[in-house]
């Protein structure tokens, strides 16, 4: 199922000489239009919530475990980077997901940010010495 379909209009401008302008009354409105289903609301946010590869709802928690889209979670996953160990929960990325095909995630590893802040202060003390070396 897509989002949005566009279908040329049957009886509606059949010219471009043709205008709204040509209506005579509100009665004569409808005609113009096609009578596509509309989504509503709440319609429109279980569809983003849905993988649009394979089709299953991410917000009822199905995956397909084959699908690069869904990457074998619903809408939230442990962290990729430590495989959960910092117990930090990711939340997909859908707008990501569902233009690249492939599963993405939000969310920051609680066990990097320490190594990091290490990182950093062993570099700076590396080019402490370098710069008092030469």
């Amino acid at each position: 199922m897509s989002v949005a379909s566009v279908h040329p209009a049957s009886g509606g401008l059949t010219n471009r000489s043709q205008s709204f302008s040509s209506v005579s009354s509100l009665d004569d409105v409808p005609g113009y239009f096609t009578s596509e289903p509309v989504l509503s609301i709440e319609e429109l946010r279980l569809q983003l919530n849905s993988c649009f590869t394979c089709g299953v709802s991410w917000h009822d928690e199905h995956v397909s475990l084959d699908c690069a889209e869904c990457g074998g979670y619903s809408l939230e996953r442990p962290c990729p980077l430590c495989e959960g160990h910092c117990s930090a929960v990711w939340k997909r990325d859908l707008t990501m997901s569902h233009a690249c095909g492939k599963a993405r995630w939000e969310g920051s590893c609680a066990l990097l940010k320490p190594l990091k802040q290490e990182e950093e202060t062993r570099l700076c003390s590396r080019l402490e010495k370098l710069t008092a070396s030469s």
